[in-house]
């Protein structure tokens, strides 16, 4: 089973589902990365990926799977359900599990965009901070220090194009290793996260209270879909995106599932 594919699509929405039907998972199952915003002649390009928790239980059916037999397939049929733009979706369970490689922390990919990043971010401040660490779907670039505000941006726009910039980096050396590059300046993206999740359930409150629908002010395509999963268990909730790139938003109303 492939573990990411990058899709084309007119919409984040779209781009996404049709990332969850090639890779024969679930929304909540997979994270992405916006390629390419497209514009007025192509379509936006978007990487998704399937999360820690689905490549966890891959490597336990690889760990617990017998080295002389072949590898056992999901039954023939079985199909996922999930949820986006308030439309159910259906994709195809995955068949058989490939085995993940073990990260080489000296690969070209993580080396070379880390030894780039911290020159970055030294002609930013002579008092940042850059720590580097990684998990199974991400590299990860944590940046701290005096004054980082400027760094992050207003909504994180500044720090959006940094990460752009460091990941270009790593996209363009040579090498198969397809975790992702994250740059997160002063805990910006944790802390953006909380509001979102917080922002989202108070306002499916209202919505709930007052019967009328609520738009969210635009937000990037990794935040809209923060708040699509916050809600999409909600009973009596429906969430929608509108609008056309940049000024993409979040509709939030009532409705049944």
């Amino acid at each position: 089973m492939n573990q990411s594919v990058t899709v084309s699509a007119k919409s984040l929405d779209e781009a996404i589902t049709k990332g969850c039907a090639e890779l024969g998972v679930a929304l909540d199952e997979v994270d992405f990365e916006v390629v390419d915003e497209g514009g007025m002649f192509r379509k936006m390009q978007v990487k998704v990926t399937v999360k820690h928790a689905v490549k966890d239980e891959v490597k336990a059916a690889v760990k617990d799977e017998p080295k002389t037999e072949p590898q056992v397939e999901v039954e023939a049929g079985t199909v996922e359900e999930f949820m986006i733009g308030g439309k159910t979706q259906t994709a195809k369970a995955p068949k058989a599990p490939r085995k993940v490689t073990e990260f080489d922390p000296n690969c070209p990919k993580f080396s070379k965009t880390m030894a780039f990043a911290e020159e970055f971010f030294k002609l930013m401040g002579d008092n940042l901070s850059v720590v580097s660490s990684y998990t199974d779907d991400e590299f990860i670039i944590a940046v701290d220090g005096e004054d980082v505000g400027r760094l992050i941006g207003k909504n994180g726009r500044t720090m959006a194009a940094i990460n752009t910039i460091i990941s270009a980096i790593a996209i363009n050396t040579h090498t198969d290793e397809p975790r992702r590059v994250i740059v997160d300046i002063g805990n910006y993206r944790e802390k953006r996260k909380d509001y979102l999740v917080d922002l989202a359930k108070r306002k499916a409150e209202q919505v709930k209270r007052t019967g009328h629908a609520v738009r969210l002010d635009p937000m990037p395509a990794r935040e809209r879909v923060i708040v699509h999963l916050t809600l999409q268990d909600v009973e009596g909730i429906i969430t929608e995106s509108e609008g056309v790139e940049p000024h993409r938003y979040l509709v939030i109303k009532p409705g049944a599932r």
